[in-house]
């Protein structure tokens, strides 16, 4: 029962709290008037009803927020904020004297500043180019690289063992007229992402054309050759996910394992047993851990980009099929330079069991951009979780045109003589090789000996230090090789060319010398003694510059 003070209090209270009665109601008939408040009521409700604490939580940080918005900003303003700190003229000269501001770029070193500037390439860069250096090149740069001005003179004729033209078939008259046929259909560019109007019809001609030549199900091709390994690797490689790589993969794997976000376990090069201990500890972690589920992915190369090796593919494919991982393997290098009719490390094992298989059409191909083959499925999902394919304009028809033509060349009986005749012009370097290899140990070769593609590097840096100073010495030794061979001997050679501080695992500097089956016999014995006489001029003689200048 209440008493006469209660009722009296209560009495006065009554008209406020009708009042607040009436609001509410208003409101709530108000509010169901907008659309999906019946949600927001429902889910205010049942918040109330099991957790108070929270709906008042809630209000509260929705009056926070509106306080907030309803706040000055001014409190910043240069001259009128709370924070402004006005300072004086003099102040402000002494900090401006006192800022010294980070470059842009990192100045070249001085020894980078010291290598000699390569030489110009006159049309395309077949077995035996024509060539301006020196002074005429200069000349020539600085005249607005305009031909007209060449003097006849200055023209060189060299052999080229530094153009990645493995079959030869660069300058191809079929590959040429095939291309300029293309040209005169669709012109030069694409102008176009592939699933935005940049698919012509030889796209998907080649894309046939590669998974028949390859034997998989089905291929995709890309504008760009780098960022096709870049890009297919976090296509289906996410946060996560796990990746094991051996430690000698190019810099494009370098880029697309980084931009994937995955767990990373790396295992020493080319060795079947790190690799085997690697995946036997990821497994027993999966055990211990109870972790989930997870991609699992080894990437390595067929043919090496830093030392020519070749990996021991169907070791791998034991491994990869006991521990349950999935195989990316990249033969930009070999597709094109090794197998019976050039199909690359698969043909040349016999082995098949490779889950996505990535190349380039640069190299032997005669062409640009790069593919990547595997199921009906792995070419599917890149269509649309490829970043490179989403969003890069489509690779120039001519140049799909020019692949195609490439490959029905390889595939004929003309294609199987020049992988003969490749395989043949390369035992007869390695041959003539031995003798500063082995017998003078002036020089080293990593390489496999089926390698197309050889590294020379100077024995005396035989040693897996990444002191720079000791690379750029070494350096130098190999550029005036390249150098002597250009000016002495008409010999087109490069060395390895690398930003060392990005490189995940620095390979040793070398000389990259790659053979072609355009070259003649004669021409590669020529090429090979006029090679190990420059080497043992720089080596032997002491016709070396210092390191310093």
């Amino acid at each position: 029962m209440f008493t006469s003070n209660e009722a009296q209090h209560s009495n006065e209270f009554a008209p406020y709290l009708n009042a607040l009665h009436s609001i509410s109601r208003t409101a709530l008939k108000l509010i169901r008037y907008i659309p999906g408040s019946e949600i927001i009521l429902r889910y205010i409700k049942s918040s109330h009803q099991n957790d108070p604490f929270r709906t008042l939580l809630e209000l509260l940080l929705v009056f926070f927020v509106i306080r907030t918005w309803r706040q000055s900003r001014t409190r910043g303003d240069v001259g009128t904020g709370q924070n402004f700190v006005k300072l004086t003229e003099k102040e402000i000269d002494e900090l401006v004297a006192d800022w010294k501001p980070e470059p842009l770029v990192d100045p070249p070193l001085q020894s980078t500043q010291a290598l000699s500037r390569p030489p110009i390439i006159i049309g395309p860069p077949t077995v035996r180019p024509k060539i301006i250096y020196g002074a005429a090149a200069e000349r020539f740069r600085q005249s607005a690289e305009n031909e007209d001005g060449i003097d006849p003179k200055d023209i060189k004729e060299v052999t080229n063992l530094a153009s990645v033209n493995f079959a030869g078939l660069i300058g191809h008259e079929k590959v040429k007229a095939k291309a300029i046929e293309q040209l005169r259909r669709s012109g030069v560019g694409s102008c176009g992402p592939p699933g935005f109007y940049g698919t012509f019809d030889v796209h998907m001609e080649l894309e046939q054309d590669i998974a028949n030549f390859i034997g998989l199900q089905s291929s995709i091709i890309y504008a760009q050759g780098f960022s096709t390994t870049s890009s297919v690797i976090p296509s289906f490689s996410k946060r996560g996910d796990i990746i094991v790589v051996d430690r000698g993969v190019n810099f494009s794997i370098q880029k697309g394992i980084q931009i994937s976000r995955s767990t990373i376990r790396w295992y020493d090069h080319n060795d079947l047993g790190s690799l085997e201990k690697v995946l036997e500890q990821l497994k027993l972690e999966e055990v211990k851990f109870r972790r989930k589920l997870s991609r699992k992915f080894i990437i390595t190369e067929g043919l090496f980009e830093s030392d020519g090796q070749l990996c021991d593919l169907p070791g791998i494919i034991k491994l990869k099929e006991k521990y349950k991982f999935r195989l990316i393997l990249d033969e930009t290098w070999s597709v094109g330079s090794l197998g019976k009719t050039g199909r690359g490390l698969t043909e040349y094992y016999g082995a098949t069991s490779v889950d996505i298989l990535l190349g380039s059409l640069a190299n032997s191909f005669n062409s640009g951009g790069g593919f990547c083959a595997g199921s009906n499925e792995v070419v599917a999902h890149q269509r649309i979780n490829s970043a490179a394919l989403v969003f890069s304009a489509a690779l120039p028809p001519l140049l799909a045109s020019a692949a195609s033509e490439t490959i029905r060349i390889l595939q004929d009986e003309d294609g199987q003589l020049r992988m003969k005749k490749l395989s043949k012009n390369v035992a007869i370097l390695r041959d003539l090789l031995k003798q500063i290899e082995f017998e003078e140990e002036l020089i080293q070769i990593p390489s496999h000996s089926d390698s197309p593609m050889i590294h020379l590097s100077l024995k005396a840096l035989k040693s897996t230090t990444t002191d720079l100073s000791n690379f750029e010495e070494h350096e130098h030794l190999l550029q005036l090789i390249v150098d002597k061979s250009m000016q002495q001997k008409s010999l087109l050679l490069t060395r390895t060319k690398k930003v060392w501080e990005q490189e995940i695992d620095p390979s040793i500097p070398s000389l990259r010398i790659c053979v072609s089956a355009g070259l003649n016999e004669d021409e590669i014995k020529k090429a090979g003694n006029d090679l190990i006489d420059v080497i043992r001029e720089v080596l032997v003689h002491g016709d070396q510059p210092n390191a310093t200048t």
